[in-house]
């Protein structure tokens, strides 16, 4: 069972543990477990319970009224929310539709997902769904993958229907001009998740760019190699899992000095690169919208 302390609920859902202790001792709110030591916890299904009480505070009801529905009227007054904004764009929606994506991960709900998704799809495209709503997703994921707070199965679950969606975007893009840029996407040894890289090759491609794309755990002989033969203009790489700070400050300075005349892009931990330092031709992106700016 994935267990949450008060601070992860915390970080989660955006109120403050202060504020949920109150609630769980005026309103019983929620029932922490405690272990033998009499620590407190709490599991999924309250981390849930939490973050559709967020959705509905945020939405105007008083926690005292929250605490007096029945589960039937809770569901419902949730479910009257997700369909309020349901065809909406605005920021409190994608917030919603955040929030309701980490539900279905939580649950293993496909059709919960291909609902949210499908209906961003129409409202902002598929490149808009990705920059507003698949890529804020993700890094909120990954967070709680990182920290324990989901597990393996769940976080697989999610980014494999997402990984679906990105392939077949990807493999409708007609392939860009001999003109244009290129761009060798790949990932280090030892790094593994290629959503971020696959997003990212999808966003190049639909920005007119030439992509190739390696994929997981390349070894640097066969980078030297490949870039040998396509000569890029760019390379852009991610560093999710990084082994020390010492270990990726070399792995930077070393693509650096390689490829002195190629613009070097990274991304991934945003929070642990922006403590390396940074050559004069690598660039440290810090969402997918800063790529695009990057590249236009």
């Amino acid at each position: 069972m994935v267990t949450y302390s008060i601070t992860d609920l915390e970080k989660f859902s955006g109120i403050k543990a202060h504020t949920i202790r109150i609630w769980e001792q005026r309103y019983g709110l929620l029932n922490p477990h405690r272990t033998d030591s009499n620590i407190r916890f709490y599991d999924e299904d309250q981390l849930k319970m939490l973050l559709n009480v967020s959705l509905l505070t945020n939405n105007g009801h008083k926690i005292s009224k929250i605490s007096s529905y029945s589960k039937e009227e809770f569901n419902n007054e949730v479910r009257a929310i997700y369909e309020k904004y349901e065809h909406e764009a605005s920021t409190e929606a994608l917030q919603v539709k955040v929030n309701g994506l980490i539900m279905a991960m939580l649950e293993l709900d496909e059709l919960k997902f291909e609902k949210i998704f499908s209906t961003s799809l129409l409202k902002r495209g598929f490149e808009g769904t990705v920059l507003d709503l698949l890529y804020p997703f993700l890094q909120r994921i990954g967070m709680m993958w990182r920290t324990g707070e989901v597990s393996c199965a769940q976080e697989h679950f999610i980014t494999n229907l997402i990984r679906q969606k990105v392939l077949v975007a990807i493999d409708a893009i007609p392939l860009a001009t001999g003109e244009s840029e290129k761009f060798l996407l790949f990932l280090p040894e030892s790094e593994f998740n290629e959503l971020l890289t696959l997003l990212s090759t999808y966003i190049l491609k639909n920005k007119g760019k030439q992509c190739i794309y390696l994929g997981q755990d390349i070894p640097f002989h066969d980078l030297l190699s490949v870039a040998e033969i396509t000569t890029p203009h760019a390379l852009m790489t991610f560093l999710t899992e990084p082994a020390s700070q010492e270990e990726s400050q070399d792995y930077i300075n070393q693509l650096a000095s390689t490829f002195p005349s190629k613009s070097i892009i990274i991304s991934g931990n945003v929070s642990f690169l922006h403590e390396l330092e940074r050559p004069g031709n690598v660039t440290i992106i810090d969402s997918l919208r800063h790529l695009v700016e990057v590249i236009l």
